[in-house]
């Protein structure tokens, strides 16, 4: 079965409640509970801090941000030490996060944690937590948001290991909830206005400038609602289009986006959302890509020529003990029927 690219339908109720939740704050009652959990305000750093204090530059600050006089130490030891410290920083966040109740289920666990332990926010959080060690005229440079995080990750790795240093990375956790998921949250930030667009049948893309140096280039990126040829396309009314330019594609393309979310919120939430035909039939469309998400795998395909005619192929999927067979003029097709077969009898297209 293949959907009608042309029906007029918008995205999903799923992803336009999301866009409503990120850009006003989420819901009144997720605002009680962060509201009660800070209710004493910011969180302090202070233990954080002392035992901080104690930490060497050669052990968090990769050798490209020293000064010439350090004496050098390899950046990989210090990438081992945030290896480490990356893991227990985690696990600290989640537990915050699991046991505040703010939130409801796994899926807004992983958001959030995906928000709170970012580069970018290690980046733009830096001088705060590791106010002695990096200065604000480094940060205020072109510092990368990887060596910040690799900074923080391998501090946390040294002071985990100091006498309350559990405490301190716990208390540090909980700062940064604070920071990025309470206030970002009640400020109406969108931590991932690409992947939010995009969710909602927008699409970005983006180009150099021409003629910025190589060794500051700047990029212009193009954001656009709804997308050509989705469920929501349609010809005869003209897209909304937004621009905005970066240091880099990644940032020009955020920028876009999130233009593209505040200007035109009001129009996106309120498009007609998916029906539940075209939701089975862009499910459909997907078999493949649902079945691999679930576990599945695709055992075998083969070419087979009979005579002149053009080749048929054969696909073999399977799902946990099941498998099925489908055979099409294209690889890909086959694939597709091998798998709906699969997710039919698993009962994924129910209603």
């Amino acid at each position: 079965m293949t959907p009608n690219f042309r029906t007029q339908t918008g995205p999903s109720a799923k992803s336009q409640y999301k866009l409503k939740m990120e850009s006003r704050g989420e819901s009144q009652a997720w605002k009680r509970k962060a509201e009660k959990m800070f209710a004493d305000g910011e969180p302090p750093l202070d233990l954080w801090h002392d035992r901080s204090q104690a930490l060497i530059d050669n052990d968090i600050i990769p050798a490209r941000l020293r000064g010439v006089n350090q004496h050098h130490v390899s950046t990989v030891q210090v990438e081992m030490h945030a290896l480490v410290g990356d893991k227990i920083l985690g696990a600290a966040l989640m537990e915050v996060l699991v046991n505040s109740g703010l939130c409801v289920d796994t899926g807004q666990v992983t958001k959030f944690y995906s928000n709170v332990s970012s580069n970018a926010v290690f980046l733009r959080y830096l001088h705060d937590i590791l106010p002695a060690r990096i200065m604000e005229d480094q940060i205020n440079g072109n510092m990368e948001a990887h060596s910040a995080g690799t900074t923080i990750e391998a501090a946390v790795y040294k002071v985990n290991g100091y006498a309350g240093g559990p405490q301190a990375v716990e208390q540090l956790a909980k700062w940064l909830v604070y920071k990025v998921v309470f206030q970002g949250t009640q400020s109406g930030e969108i931590s991932n206005p690409k992947g939010l667009l995009l969710e909602n049948y927008g699409d970005v893309d983006s180009k150099r400038i021409e003629g910025t140096p190589d060794h500051a280039p700047e990029f212009i990126a193009t954001a656009r609602w709804p997308r050509e040829n989705c469920p929501a396309w349609r010809p005869d009314e003209p897209q909304r289009v937004t621009q905005a330019k970066g240091t880099s594609k990644k940032n020009a393309e955020a920028s876009a986006a999130l233009v593209m979310l505040k200007q035109y919120e009001h129009e996106i939430i309120n498009a007609p959302p998916m029906q539940p035909k075209e939701k089975l039939e862009l499910k459909m469309e997907n078999a493949v890509g649902h079945l691999y998400t679930l576990g599945g795998i695709c055992e075998s395909t083969t070419e087979i020529k009979d005579g002149d005619g053009p080749p048929l192929h054969v696909a073999v999927m399977r799902f946990g003990q099941q498998t099925a067979s489908a055979q099409a003029t294209t690889k890909k097709h086959a694939m597709r029927l091998a798998a709906q077969q699969l997710l039919e009898a698993a009962g994924e297209y129910d209603h």
